[in-house]
């Protein structure tokens, strides 16, 4: 079944309990985009949010996971128990229905310099792994983190028309994949369509329309329910 609770419910109904000595996890190019849009449009405040997909494992016991939503949660105190509470609530009937689970967690900082899992995203991001995991060890959790200052360049390159045949260094997030209780490089996750530069380029020009200032999060469904959040 799917689900994604706080609590800790099981979300795939495949796979066995030991622990994955491989992955390959797919990012989508629109949950990329929009994690991003999310923090953009709150620059001056910490915001996060989830990274929805499925999972199973191949005949050689390579976990495959591939995320398709981005979730954004919260732009204003990111570890407010209450208000994670009530989001996974609601974020559970909503991966039942669909048959997807939590496979990552993403955050973008208040300060600009400061690019890397806070200790308040740490505590969130393995508070997931651990119930995401519960009863599926081999499950992967990605985390992504929004990199101002290489956000910044990356505005700059698409300016300057100055895009590279491989943009895969120019991404404006970092990755790290939490597998076996320790977070480490994100070996084996891809994001689509950043080699080529396509998602970079389509982030660009949704940010040139504003459309990031449609990304609606959970704080904001709280305080206008009218404003839709899973949709």
């Amino acid at each position: 079944k799917g689900g994604c609770s706080w609590k800790g419910r099981q979300w795939i109904a495949e796979g066995g309990c030991e622990a994955a000595e491989m992955a390959k996890v797919h990012l989508g190019q629109v949950p990329y985009i929009v994690s991003v849009m999310h923090s953009l449009k709150h620059p001056s405040s910490s915001v996060n949010g989830v990274l929805l997909g499925q999972a199973g494992k191949s005949s050689d016991g390579t976990v495959q996971a591939h995320i398709s939503e981005a979730i954004p949660l919260l732009h204003s105190h990111l570890s407010l128990a209450p208000a994670l509470d009530g989001a996974f609530a609601l974020l559970d009937e909503y991966c039942k229905a669909r048959n997807l689970g939590v496979l990552g967690y993403y955050q973008a900082n208040s300060h600009h310099l400061h690019n890397d899992l806070t200790p308040t995203g740490k505590r969130i991001a393995d508070k997931i792994a651990e119930n995401v995991r519960e009863n599926h060890k081999w499950v992967p959790l990605v985390c992504m983190v929004v990199d101002s200052q290489a956000l910044d360049e990356l505005a700059d390159l698409k300016a300057q028309g100055a895009f590279k045949e491989d943009m895969s260094g120019h991404t404006g997030v970092k990755l790290m994949l939490r597998t076996s209780g320790t977070w480490g490089p994100a070996d084996g996750v891809e994001i689509e369509g950043v080699r080529a530069g396509v998602a970079q380029n389509t982030l660009c020009d949704e940010i040139a329309f504003a459309h990031h200032l449609d990304i609606v999060d959970f704080d904001d469904h709280l305080k206008d329910t009218s404003k839709g959040w899973l949709q």
